[in-house]
């Protein structure tokens, strides 16, 4: 999957981008506000979606639609707030790409790596991560705050990789050990 981001120039890309800002939106509606039990799987599969770069404008803007639905029904009064705090605003993303460039790279790192955890077995840390990540997304953070929460973030794909490695590998030992002595020619003993 590539999850190499950029300024949007395409309709599918704008709605990519407003994706993103959803998903900010209902992650940070999780801070006040209990997750339901789908809002985790909503999170990942709108960041896979939003990760892949032949994702359709259409099946885009429906993962939206299904990303504001979870987001009210997470915090249900803010829908309809006379007074809204901006708390579980969506994000905009033009934000993200009109920042100063330190800041703007350091922030499409973090997207990146949220969009490989969203692909990863899901485990209470991956969904924790994923949250607060999201979240940071909408902070104007200066780029030593920022690049400690980058930095984290990645070190946690590459431990989740590691760790997927070094299960394929025992797999292919099992694997190997079962076969080599399964289909080893039996001896007879006298």
């Amino acid at each position: 999957m590539n999850h190499t981001f950029s300024a949007p120039v395409t309709a599918a890309q704008r709605q990519r981008d407003t994706l993103l800002g959803a998903l900010v939106g209902l992650a940070r509606s999780t801070v006040n506000e209990p997750k339901t039990e789908d809002t985790d799987r909503i999170l990942a599969t709108g960041l896979r979606l939003a990760a892949d770069p032949e994702a359709t404008e259409s099946a885009l803007l429906r993962m939206t639609g299904i990303v504001e639905a979870e987001k009210h029904r997470v915090a249900p009064n803010c829908a309809a707030c006379a007074m809204p705090c901006g708390n579980t605003s969506n994000y905009d993303l033009a934000r993200l790409w009109g920042a100063p460039a330190e800041i703007c790279a350091l922030k499409v790192r973090l997207l990146s790596a949220v969009c490989v955890l969203a692909g990863q077995k899901t485990t209470a840390q991956i969904q924790k991560e994923i949250c607060d990540d999201l979240f940071v997304l909408a902070e104007d953070w200066d780029a030593e705050l920022l690049l400690s929460i980058v930095t984290r973030a990645e070190g946690l794909c590459v431990q989740q990789l590691f760790q997927k490695q070094k299960s394929i590998s025992c797999l292919k030992t099992n694997l190997f050990s079962q076969n080599l002595f399964t289909n080893a020619p039996q001896k007879t003993i006298i």
